[in-house]
């Protein structure tokens, strides 16, 4: 009798395992398929897929297209397009957001970027509140579609508008991430090339 408890007691064990096992990997295999997706939930991403893929709802498309309205999404066109033109009076632009450096994965400033980024138009993948002031705000150009950049728009020590930083992750050089790019993009095509609302 007491050989079979140990054999009963051995397989409950074995069962227990397997049991938490197969419940591990179906957590594991739900986080793959759902957990990810919540990293790239952006104005594009937050609803505006269905509605331009289903036109089921025009607020979302309107409440994404307000964003080209926000006077911090103008004012990073304005100080674009000052860059561009070297003229310091259509725009503050603080230095630290010009001069080019490399800095743990982070490629910083105007200067380390082909002007002709800048001289696209650009879509706004996320806008949010800057932790110390203004906006942070990620676009892309229309014309060169290969990276997300990153936009610090907010005031300067003198409270004025001031684009106060400009930088794009480093590994966006790379193959892989470049054919990342394009399957993040292929299904926002619609508002990625919408010229009558880009900036």
């Amino acid at each position: 009798m007491e050989f079979f408890k140990k054999i009963i007691a051995t397989s409950l064990s074995k069962f227990i395992i397997f049991f938490i096992f197969i419940i591990l990997i179906i957590i594991a295999g739900l986080y793959f398929k759902y957990g990810n997706k919540k990293q790239l939930q952006t104005p594009i991403t937050q609803g505006v897929k269905k509605t331009i893929l289903n036109d089921t709802s025009k607020k979302d498309i309107e409440n994404y297209y307000n964003i080209y309205k926000n006077p911090y999404v103008i004012y990073l066109r304005q100080a674009l397009n000052a860059y561009l033109a070297h003229d310091s009076s259509q725009a503050c632009i603080f230095q630290g957001a010009v001069d080019k450096r490399v800095d743990q994965g982070i490629v910083t400033g105007l200067d380390a970027f082909s002007k002709e980024y800048y001289k696209s138009k650009f879509v706004v993948v996320t806008i949010d509140d800057n932790s110390e002031n203004g906006k942070d705000i990620q676009i892309i150009f229309q014309d060169k579609p290969d990276r997300i950049f990153y936009a610090w728009v907010g005031k300067n020590p003198y409270e004025e508008d001031c684009l106060l930083g400009f930088n794009s992750k480093e590994d966006f050089d790379k193959e892989e991430n470049k054919e990342n790019m394009k399957k993040l993009i292929e299904p926002y095509k619609p508002l990625i090339f919408d010229k009558e609302h880009a900036l």
